[in-house]
């Protein structure tokens, strides 16, 4: 939309109202602005405010709208209207009639460079095709989880862009029947689902960080959905799942951090059959209680050029033997810290297949509930001694047959900047063990001259 102004700007100063220290309602000066004007807050304002006219509304530094603890600080019922440079706090607390930060309910709009503080729930977008939303910051309400509104809240809303948009202690960032949308650069902290599909088809999750959550990412019952460039950091809440699939189809994974959750990857139904394969590559999956746990109604995946390292358990099926997945593609399989093979004609490829298997598998999937001695010593023991004396043969749980001898990890997640407290550290360790070492001499020598 042209926003040739039809009138000179309304400005709303921001004097106190008999002491209050609070400006008028500025739901008054926005009915009086023409339609395509624009509305200038400075300082403290007065809200709630609804918008019924394409218009824009902007700050000037220190700009605030107060909600008042009632209602949705911000609602927007008309298209293209432009929201930018305000501080939106303190909405109301009920969940029945979802109080937020900002409701749109129209196509078109744009809300960039907010900070929403205080909010039941943070954007709320409904049929609001096409929005643009970025640098867009926001805190919710010092509620239990289960009285917490979402952070963003997306429905029947297509081809709507979240970029820049960062959320601390909401619930989660809800996709439900959004399509063609992007979501870029999100950080989500503190959270139960940092991010949640829902027939969210065709919806790339780019460059966003998801630390700190029950779940990072749980994507489900969409098509065509691409993660790439993401971290998913020490989300061990319960489920404590850094990044999750069910019933979805054509999905992609690609180049993501997957480090220090209970369960890494957790994929349910995934993909759901006919040509709709998933891909899974060049992501690290490292740190984890479990690095991957496939059920097994999991079929036709293709996982190559991950790094599974340091994981409790590297990769778990549940619900029967599972084989029907590959683990290498076109020559390329994956870099595994338990493989221990040779690669003499040095093409970066074992010369072995890697083969995990595992006794206990076998047992837990007819006893499920044996699972709750995994990780115990005497389940160590047996595997050790079912490979040693292969009396009972153990669960193939994954074979790829071209194991990779170098972790493709990708540059991004390579930590490449100097760490003055890792080099003071180093250093007094080095000292300790340089003061042990002369200390061990002298006592020697006083020993001799005895």
């Amino acid at each position: 939309m042209s926003w040739a102004l039809t009138a000179a700007a309304v400005l709303v100063t921001a004097l106190s109202a008999a002491g209050s220290g609070i400006a008028a309602s500025l739901q008054a000066l926005v009915d009086a602005a023409p339609a395509g004007s624009e509305v200038v807050v400075r300082g403290v304002v007065r809200g709630p405010v609804v918008i019924r006219k394409p218009l824009r509304l902007v700050g000037e530094a220190g700009a605030v709208v107060d909600g008042g603890g009632q209602g949705t600080v911000v609602r927007v019922e008309a298209p293209y209207v432009y929201v930018a440079r305000l501080a939106l706090r303190n909405s109301g607390s009920e969940l029945n009639t979802e109080d937020a930060g900002v409701f749109v309910g129209a196509p078109g709009v744009v809300l960039e460079d907010l900070v929403l503080e205080d909010v039941l729930f943070g954007l709320n977008l409904k049929q609001a095709h096409r929005a643009v939303v970025r640098r867009v910051r926001m805190s919710g309400k010092p509620l239990p989880l289960n009285r917490r509104g979402d952070g963003v809240r997306l429905w029947y809303s297509q081809r709507v862009t979240l970029t820049d948009v960062q959320v601390e202690g909401m619930r989660d960032v809800l996709l439900w029947f959004t399509e063609d949308s992007v979501l870029h650069r999100l950080r989500v902290r503190g959270s139960r689902y940092g991010v949640h599909y829902m027939y969210a088809h065709r919806t790339p999750l780019l460059d966003s960080t998801l630390e700190g959550n029950a779940v990072g990412a749980y994507i489900m019952y969409s098509t065509g959905v691409r993660v790439e460039g993401n971290r998913f950091l020490h989300n061990r809440d319960v489920p404590g799942v850094g990044l999750a699939f069910k019933e979805s189809d054509a999905v992609v994974v690609r180049r993501n951090a997957v480090v220090g959750n209970h369960v890494g990857l957790y994929l349910d139904a995934t993909p759901m059959g006919g040509d709709g394969r998933g891909r899974f590559e060049d992501n690290v999956v490292a740190g984890n209680g479990v690095g991957a746990v496939l059920l097994s109604n999991v079929t036709g995946n293709t996982f190559t050029g991950n790094v599974f390292e340091a994981n409790g358990e590297t990769v778990r099926t549940e619900g029967g033997a599972n084989a029907r997945n590959r683990w290498w593609e076109s020559g390329r399989g994956n870099w595994w810290d338990g493989y221990a093979g040779l690669d003499l004609n040095g093409d970066g490829v074992g010369d072995y297949p890697y083969r995990l298997r595992r006794w206990f598998e076998s047992v837990a999937d007819t006893v499920p509930t044996s699972r709750v001695l995994h990780g115990s010593a005497a389940v160590a023991a047996l595997e050790r001694a079912a490979q040693a004396v292969p009396l009972f043969p153990p669960h193939v749980v994954v074979e790829d047959q071209y194991p990779l001898v170098r972790a493709p990890v990708p540059a991004e997640f390579l930590h490449t900047e100097r760490s003055g407290a890792f080099a003071a550290a180093s250093a007094a360790v080095a000292a300790v063990g340089v003061t042990g070492i002369w200390l061990a001499a002298r006592r020697r020598a006083w020993e001799v001259r005895l």
